[in-house]
């Protein structure tokens, strides 16, 4: 094979790739990018330092070189570990497509991860933020406003909430239906002070656009035009920013984080908090048992009468 049928044939199987993650296995956008610019950056360095190759060509000791470069440069072990997973899921596409005969990095084992715990608002803070802030007839102070709630009384991820529309919100039933990841739809429970406030909301936005219908994008642009993501991280920083208890980063996903502890910590049991994340695993709604635990453990303490008799020793030894 000379060189540019070889370039075009490397090429081919990544456009043929992405084609397959996008429209089969309908991975979101920002997956794909990832996924994308892992590829292609594995591709510069193979032709950087080996010149032109095939990935038929590419060896286990080469994407362990490239892996160990990546550390030495300052990346992340996560960071490591999602780029390494392209490449994993690559290879097994390839072999599908009879074009690999084994996976070279099939063996490969990813770089150690230090689990973090989820980072999540106080609920005490939050309840204040709500009760505490003002109700606005106007479009964007109405909408900001809405967004904020949804993102912590569903718990829907930012994809999620840019994909709804009017006609997913079942006020009766207080119920709305969610797309989530693989287009995969799910029913969030409401709260009637939700429902409410979306009724609210939707009547603003109509008066506001009426060219817009009800399949339409449920939260768009002052000028009616659907949302970017970067537009809900602005205003949830925007919203959240110099209110009282909430501290550290402050983002769509924060609040996500912050109702299922609270749901766990209140009692709910993690299946159905699993369910109403949309998560496939449940070792992704698990990780929500370690900030439980830690309150648990505090509970304990302050209750149990050994370890209140330990202070009162050790307050009449001062």
């Amino acid at each position: 094979m000379n060189p540019k049928e070889e370039k075009e044939g490397n090429f081919y199987m990544v456009t043929q790739f992405i084609h397959y993650l996008r429209y089969e296995k309908r991975y979101s956008e920002r997956t794909i990018s990832i996924y994308s610019g892992a590829i292609r950056q594995f591709m510069t360095t193979m032709q950087d330092e080996n010149g032109q190759q095939d990935w038929t060509d590419v060896t286990a000791q080469q994407i362990r070189s490239w892996m160990a470069d990546m550390l030495k440069y300052g990346h992340t072990s996560r960071t490591i570990a999602v780029k390494l997973a392209a490449l994993n899921r690559l290879f097994k596409f390839m072999m599908q497509q009879g074009y690999l005969r084994k996976n070279p990095a099939q063996n490969i084992q990813r770089p150690k991860i230090t689990q973090r715990l989820p980072v999540f608002f106080e609920g005490t803070a939050l309840n204040e933020f709500f009760d505490t802030r003002e109700e606005s007839d106007e479009y964007i102070p109405a909408r900001d406003s809405l967004i904020i709630e949804l993102l912590y009384v569903t718990g829907i991820r930012r994809a999620e909430l840019l994909a709804l529309r009017p006609c997913d919100i079942y006020s009766e039933e207080h119920v709305l239906r969610v797309t989530g990841k693989g287009d995969k739809q799910r029913e969030v429970p409401l709260t009637d002070g939700v429902v409410q406030r979306l009724g609210t909301y939707v009547t603003i936005r109509q008066t506001t656009f009426p060219d817009l219908s009800a399949n339409d994008s449920l939260f768009v642009s002052a000028k009616g035009k659907p949302l970017y993501p970067c537009v809900i991280n602005h205003v949830v920083r925007d919203q959240l920013t110099g209110q009282k208890g909430f501290t550290g980063k402050k983002t769509p996903h924060v609040l996500r984080h912050s109702l299922a502890t609270h749901l766990l910590n209140n009692g709910a049991d993690i299946m159905s908090i699993k369910e109403t994340l949309g998560h496939t695993s449940l070792a992704a709604t698990q990780v929500y048992t370690h900030n439980s635990f830690k309150k648990l453990k505090t509970t304990y303490q302050q209750a149990h009468p050994r370890y209140s008799l330990k202070d009162e020793q050790e307050n009449q030894l001062k």
